[in-house]
């Protein structure tokens, strides 16, 4: 039988993965500020990775409150456009309150799936996120669609902790897709992309509701062929 104990630690667990998937109200309003915390190295890193330039057509999947990406807008410029792709409607809405004013680039937030994202074809010079292949049933699905909205030379960069550090925390248990990063790779090409890099790198424990959890990261960037 589960002790009073345990069976608090899993609904703790069960809870984190709920918000961590999709934010929602002010834990999720709260737990995004941790995550851009946790994670602005990551973000960091996964842009630099997808060699932005000033005038190209950005993704963002899963942006959480957009605070992350602010220097993105800079770089893209005033020609640029920032997409942002989030599911959860509180957090679509503090991209729009914490970007829109300030943003350098043109910006859309795309409050719906990814796969329900009203993307043209071939109109997309790169697209990024950081732990979003944790939620993602079907990575040929998703890199396919990604295809079709690369344009010829378009990257994809894709941050994330790794499997092993994923599965020392208990919330990952539900609903995450825990992934080796020679399965991401060759789900990459199998799609036709060039491995155009994989930069792994260890970080500093992190607080995160009260957990102190140790991180490391992996980015792994593709490119579609000219």
């Amino acid at each position: 039988m589960m002790s009073t104990d345990d069976k608090g630690v899993n609904d703790s667990d069960r809870t984190m993965a709920a918000q961590l998937s999709n934010p929602e109200g002010e834990r999720g309003k709260e737990l995004a500020s941790d995550m851009n915390r946790a994670n602005a190295l990551v973000t960091a890193c996964t842009i630099d990775c997808l060699i932005p330039e000033a005038g190209q057509n950005v993704v963002e999947i899963g942006p959480g409150n957009g605070m992350l990406s602010f220097s993105l807008t800079y770089t893209l410029e005033s020609d640029g456009h920032y997409q942002a792709i989030e599911r959860s409607a509180d957090m679509a809405q503090q991209v729009r309150d914490n970007l829109a004013e300030y943003a350098e680039c043109q910006m859309t937030v795309h409050n719906e799936d990814c796969f329900d994202a009203p993307i043209d074809d071939a109109s997309v010079d790169g697209i990024f996120g950081v732990n979003v292949i944790y939620f993602i049933e079907d990575m040929t699905e998703l890199f396919t669609l990604f295809d079709r909205w690369l344009k010829p030379g378009g990257r994809v960069a894709l941050g994330m902790r790794t499997s092993d550090t994923m599965k020392a925390q208990g919330f990952t248990q539900h609903g995450f897709k825990l992934r080796e990063k020679e399965e991401i790779e060759a789900a990459m090409t199998a799609v036709g992309w060039r491995l155009a890099g994989s930069e792994y790198f260890e970080e500093a424990d992190i607080e995160l509701e009260g957990k102190t959890l140790k991180v490391d990261a992996l980015v792994l960037s593709a490119q579609k062929p000219e």
